[in-house]
């Protein structure tokens, strides 16, 4: 498969692209801003429940670079919170 520039929702690989989802309870999400996130789990603070969500570089099946830190600085940027 041929990358695009700009073009973060790239599967380096078949499990990568079974694995990823855009249900917000999957371990691996794709967000509306085309980054790929690792889901850690729940957390509580101040008596509110939320998910904790951390962007990753390298595929966790094949080690591809999947995202740079310019394109999760730039996907952030344009992103304030996880809906």
């Amino acid at each position: 498969m041929q990358e695009e520039d700009g073009d973060l929702a790239h599967f380096c690989c078949d499990e990568l692209e079974d694995a990823v989802s855009s249900d917000a309870e999957a371990s691996l999400i794709e967000h509306d801003s085309g980054l790929i996130l690792l889901n850690l789990g729940q957390r509580e603070a101040d008596g509110e429940t939320g998910t904790v969500l951390t962007t990753i570089r390298f595929c966790p099946f094949c080690g591809t670079e999947i995202q740079t830190d310019e394109d999760i600085e730039a996907a952030l940027g344009a992103v304030e919170t996880y809906d």
